[in-house]
């Protein structure tokens, strides 16, 4: 657990140091606050995606944990083996989408690839141990990182979402703390690129986003069939 925080935690300071960096390079921007509007909402969007994921995830696992050395293939787990890690991609797409110009975008992928496989390496190697051939069936039934979008669009969403062990866990803070984050660094974005940020604007889209994610996830997790 410690481990993963502290991946988490090194990989979103460079990109916040990055991202100072790259203010100082304004040409790399598109001086459009429309389209740089339309970033921040979808930037938002992924942010509350990543957040919910983490906390579906590991509200699951928590819930889970109570029967004992078991492997966990229920849930979020029944989609993709690592709906943690796939949580934490979802915020960074969603901070580079607000804060990096939008070509950068690729290069976060190869950085989130590179600093995570390593790690998710090792724990498929000490999975494979606990659990044989329990966790090998489980491997090719189940994707590592991205689920399948075919399986996705037949599911029932609520036998795999649990709201009540969403927030049973400390990852419910992160629907507060990463957008407030992410609004910080967009002030600093938008003084350094446009001069001036009109935080009432920004602020409206941050609440917009978040409705429309809401509702969202809200009809999703209604789908009977």
């Amino acid at each position: 657990m410690k481990k993963r925080i502290k991946i988490d935690s090194s990989l979103l300071s460079f990109i916040i140091i990055l991202t100072g960096v790259l203010y100082f390079f304004p040409s790399l921007y598109i001086k459009s606050l429309l389209w740089d509007n339309l970033l921040d909402f979808f930037g938002f969007l992924f942010i509350f995606k990543g957040v919910l994921l983490r906390m579906f995830s590991r509200g699951h696992k928590k819930s889970y944990s109570n029967k004992g050395g078991k492997l966990v293939t229920s849930g979020p787990y029944a989609l993709v083996r690592n709906p943690m890690y796939l949580g934490s991609f979802f915020i960074g797409v969603g901070f580079i989408l607000m804060l990096w110009p939008i070509c950068f975008l690729p290069l976060f992928a190869i950085m989130f690839y590179l600093r995570f496989r390593k790690q998710v390496v090792k724990e498929e190697k000490l999975l494979t141990r606990l659990f044989k051939s329990e966790y090998e069936t489980y491997c090719k039934k189940v994707p590592r990182i991205f689920p399948s979008f075919k399986k996705m669009k037949k599911i029932k969403y609520s036998d795999y979402f649990n709201w009540e062990q969403a927030f049973s866990t400390k990852e419910k803070r992160g629907l507060f703390s990463w957008p407030l984050l992410a609004l910080c660094l967009e002030y600093l974005q938008e003084t350094f690129i446009f001069g001036s940020m009109n935080m009432y604007l920004t602020f409206v889209i941050l609440v917009n986003a978040a409705i429309v994610f809401a509702l969202g996830a809200w009809l999703l997790l209604r789908k009977r069939s």
